[in-house]
C-alpha cells in the first residue's frame, strides 16, 4: 500500500497508508521517526523506505495521529518562542 504525506505542520508530517497514520519528523530533507528507537532517516522524497523509519504500532487510526501532530507541533513552536 502507498505511503503519502496527508498533511505538513513545520517539522512535522501526517503520512497516510490507507486509512493508517503516522507522524514524522523533517529535518534537512529527511524524515525520522518521533521515537528514539530509530536513529537514521529516509530521504523525504523516498516514502518507499517509510518501513525502515515507522514501526507497525506507530501506524494508528487517524484522530489519534493527528492529535500526536498537534502535540509535536505544539511542543516545537514553544521551544522556538523560548529560544528568541
Amino acid at each position: 500500500m502507498e505511503t503519502v504525506v496527508a498533511e505538513d505542520r513545520g517539522n512535522y508530517a501526517l503520512l497516510a497508508r490507507g486509512e493508517r497514520f503516522a507522524v514524522v519528523e523533517r529535518r534537512n530533507d529527511r524524515l525520522y521517526n518521533c521515537h528514539d528507537e530509530h536513529r537514521d532517516g529516509i530521504a523525504a522524497t523516498d516514502l518507499s523506505q517509510v518501513s525502515k523509519i515507522v514501526d507497525e504500532q506507530d501506524w494508528v487510526d487517524e484522530p489519534t495521529a493527528r492529535t500526536a501532530l498537534e502535540e509535536a507541533v505544539s511542543r516545537w513552536t514553544e521551544l522556538a518562542e523560548r529560544m528568541r
